[in-house]
């Protein structure tokens, strides 16, 4: 597949998307979708926006990253991939100026964490020649990234349990003030909020803020597009605690990118980078942020505008910073372009307020780790990492973030399951670093050589990645992940082993090789090194080969893979995912006119959850994992407290409307009735509310890769059991019980927000019982699914009075219910597949859908 073909193949789903949700938002289907149809259009909506990243993506050319944590030596691999063959220096070109060694004259000294941007070293030209006097060409932040940022600093740098968290009042507050100067263009669309809300729910589900302004995000949606930025800086500023220098920063960056047209590219003078004491790509540059800082640069946009920014606030804002190579040093350069990221830095845990009053550095500091971690994710949504180079050096690992990104990266590029990556090229080049350090023999180390390597392996490799998610141990089916290397840098002298000539490495110590023979075959002893390294033998010998350390070998595999044809796949494979994910959101409304090959299908269906509930179960995470699926009845107070303290909108016409008390009044005869639309009453809008914060739960825990590794469910199977329940939900007519349980609970028909705890037990009660027992809990016995034909679900437990009562042997409760909720479950996969719901079908819209969900397959394959 070409590129042409794959932008075409993006452009195509993006398009079916946008028509999948205009068949939701039709009118002529309503009935037929729903108390779900905002939340199945915003998903949707989503999944259409992913496409469009993946057109972009599918344009741009394929990328090796090195990555790690700081300080695990990824410098020294980076110089050797970039650099000619032969010794030549790595120059870096610019327009109008004679290149530029970039090691010695840009590259930050010294041995500290030196960036906080990415860098981009390519041999591919501009489309056009940067503008005169400004030949650096950089990548920058947007206003949503700075936020995401901002956001990301907050959950992982603050210490959530002295945070302050802000009441369904507070909120409603901002909203109404900032509602009453909403009259601004300011250059955010609807799209930008979804994707906004999609990064918080995500990355920071199950934290308190998170909950709490869940319905917040409408108010969002609604109120940014039409805010000065003073306005969008208090609409936000909730998601990074309202902490004062956080707002002054997102104000100060914001500003600059809105004097920059909202560009996504900038240039700037060769100034920006020389002298390299004063780079913007060095990251002590930041160490002026909030402070007094008198050097400043000028960054121009596409357009001509330019602008003067302090030096801290630029190296704040530039994402990444973007080197032409003045030659081309290997062969797969031609095509992909290799991205040195910033290394990956463990997350403290502060009283934010009092940490950033006090330490002059906090807000730098704070930002740089939120800003380096956040870099990554958005290298990874937006399908840039085609290929990686893990680095990871010995000893314990302190970036206890460092699991879960790499397994995002895995999921996005290579498939979420063994089966899923199988036949794809390995594109985690995993890299074990120091290797020079364990031909050291310390005192008092009595651990055999085959100890000492598997210690290595245990703490690099195993007991990290490993401990916390499966692909080191089974990449594809039955197979373990066997992509690793030995790596050392030889600009690090080790004389201990080898011999030197000036810095040049000579030959090994003649007195060390019998030493070194006994740890090589300690090496190739454990079962280790067979299982994770390809080539165990030759691996070994790479990492000691003289000024060299292992770096050729890992470039000759990684020329391997470098093609473009990965990155298509990578990009088609996305894609397939996103047009399969918008079919299962909205086939379930297509009738088919064979209804037995559809309940066939969703009998295989629900066949696959429950093998993948009994893992869950045998992980003790199946409660959990239910648990989850449930509504909080403090987030469901707040809810409806907000909604009573707001009010009820009555409809365009509605005042005109009389009484029709009935009451025989004298005088002049009553005027004559205008019809008007009928206002709901108040606990039909108050079920509406719940149910929609129901249905928008089960919608995000579907998504969620967090809910997913902690219960043992993965998001397919989530997906499925979601999709039945809201099937529930529409089928029994959920909401207008629910209305009816609310009405018997309230008094008067404008409800008190005092009232909204007692509101909020009723729906949760209602709602949970869904989840708990699917229903048929309370149903007659001849209404309850049987188990194997030897009893109901969900009968009532007897109760023991006394000891008489109890039995010589534990009841297994747990596995009664299973059992019992597998049945319910069942027997609802069976009802939502062959009710109708007693809707009168309209063919037109019917094929309508069905020409989506066609289309959707087509791209998909």
């Amino acid at each position: 597949m070409t590129s042409e073909t794959l932008i075409a193949a993006c452009k195509s789903v993006a398009s079916l998307s946008r028509e999948a949700e205009a068949w939701l938002d039709d009118a002529r289907n309503v009935e037929r979708i729903g108390p779900e149809r905002a939340i199945l259009a915003r998903s949707v909506r989503k999944l259409g926006i992913k496409a469009q990243r993946l057109e972009a993506a599918a344009g741009r050319s394929m990328s090796v990253a090195v990555f790690g944590p700081s300080q695990v030596g990824k410098s020294y691999l980076v110089s050797v991939i970039a650099s000619p063959e032969g010794g030549a220096a790595l120059e870096a070109r610019f327009d109008g100026l004679d290149p530029i060694d970039f090691l010695q004259n840009i590259n930050p000294a010294g041995e500290k964490e030196s960036t906080g941007l990415v860098t981009r070293f390519t041999t591919q030209k501009l489309a056009k020649p940067t503008p005169s006097g400004f030949p650096v060409s950089l990548r920058l932040l947007s206003e949503l990234d700075i936020v995401k940022i901002l956001g990301n600093t907050y959950f992982n740098e603050g210490d959530q349990t002295k945070e302050d968290v802000p009441s369904a009042e507070d909120l409603q507050k901002t909203v109404e003030s900032l509602s009453a100067v909403a009259r601004f263009n300011s250059g955010l669309t609807v799209d930008d909020i979804i994707d906004l809300q999609d990064y918080f729910q995500k990355h920071f589900v199950g934290n308190r803020l998170i909950d709490i302004v869940s319905n917040y995000w409408k108010d969002v949606e609604r109120l940014a597009p039409k805010l000065d930025l003073e306005g969008r800086a208090k609409l936000f500023e909730w998601l990074w605690g309202r902490h004062e220098k956080f707002t002054w920063l997102y104000k100060a960056l914001t500003l600059a990118v809105e004097r920059l047209g909202r560009a996504s590219e900038a240039y700037a003078p060769i100034g920006a980078l020389l002298p390299r004491e004063n780079s913007v790509i060095d990251v002590a540059t930041l160490g002026k942020l909030g402070l007094q800082d008198e050097a400043s640069i000028e960054l121009q946009n596409a357009a001509g505008g330019k602008i003067p920014l302090p030096r801290a606030l630029a190296t704040a804002l530039i994402a990444e910073l973007r080197i032409e190579m003045a030659q081309q040093p290997r062969a797969m350069f031609a095509h992909t372009d290799l991205l040195d990221f910033p290394g990956a830095r463990s997350r403290q845990k502060f009283h934010l307020a009092s940490y950033l009053a006090e330490n002059e550095s906090g807000l730098k500091e704070t930002f740089l780790r939120g800003k380096v971690a956040y870099l990554f994710d958005r290298y990874v949504a937006e399908q840039e990492l085609t290929a990686m180079m893990l680095c990871v050096r010995p000893s314990a690992q302190e970036v206890v973030t460092l699991p879960d990104m790499i397994d995002e990266w895995i999921g996005d590029t290579h498939g979420r399951t063994p089966q899923a990556r199988l036949g794809s090229p390995v594109g985690l080049f995993f890299v074990l670093t120091w290797f020079d350090t364990h031909f050291i023999d310390k005192a008092g180390d009595t651990a055999s050589p085959s100890g000492r390597f598997r210690a290595r392996m245990e703490a690099s490799l195993l007991g990290f990645f490993g401990k916390a998610h499966s692909w080191p141990h089974e990449w594809t089916p039955g197979k373990p992940f066997s992509n690793s290397y030995w790596f050392r840098n030889p600009n690090y002298p080790a004389p201990s082993i080898i011999r030197y000539d000036g810095r040049r490495e000579v030959e090994i110590l003649p007195e060390v090789k019998l030493r070194i023979d006994e740890l090589r075959e300690g090496f190739l002893s454990i079962p280790e090194a067979e299982r994770h390294f390809a080539e165990p033998a030759r691996a070994f010998d790479e990492g000691l080969r003289l000024n060299d350390g292992g770096a050729g070998y890992i470039v000759e595999n990684l020329e391997f893979v470098c093609r473009p044809d990965l990155k298509e796949k990578q990009v088609m494979s996305a894609l397939s995912e996103v047009g399969r994910d918008i079919v299962a959101l909205i086939e379930r409304f297509h009738v088919p006119l064979d209804v037995g090959t559809r309940l066939t299908a969703r009998r295989e269906v629900a066949g696959r959850v429950f093998d993948t509930l009994e893992v869950a179960i045998n992980q003790g995470t199946f409660a959990t994992f239910l648990r989850l699926l449930m509504v909080d009845t403090t987030e469901m107070s707040e809810l409806i407290y907000s909604a009573l303290r707001a009010g009820f909108s009555t409809p365009d016409g509605a005042a005109a409307r009389f009484s029709v008390s009935g009451v025989i009044r004298p005088g002049a005869a009553r005027a004559q009735r205008v019809e008007a639309p009928v206002r709901q009453r108040v606990e039909h809008q108050l079920a509406q509310h719940a149910i929609d914060a129901f249905i928008a739960r089960l919608r995000r825990l579907a998504e969620s890769e967090i809910v997913s590794r902690t219960t043992h469910v993965p998001r397919e199977e989530t997906k499925e059991i979601v999709d039945e329940i809201i099937g529930l939900v529409r089928r029994t007519k959920l909401q207008e019980k629910l209305a009816e349980r609310i009405a018997e609970h309230v008094s008067g028909s404008h409800p008190e927000p005092e009232n909204a705890a007692r509101i909020a037990l009723v729906a949760c009660a209602e709602i949970n019982r869904v989840v708990g027992d699917l229903g048929y809990g309370k149903a007659p016995a001849d209404r309850r699914p049987d188990i194997d034909g030897a009893s109901k679900a969900f009968e009532p437990r007897s109760v023991a009075f006394d000891a008489k009562g109890l039995g010589a042997q534990a009841k297994p409760f747990a596995s009664q219910y299973a059992s019992a909720w597998f049945a319910g479950f069942y027997k609802i996969v069976e009802d939502n597949a062959t009710s109708s719901e007693g809707i009168q079908v309209d063919l037109g819209q019917n094929d309508r859908l069905k020409a989506v969900i066609d289309g959707l397959r087509a791209e998909a394959k």
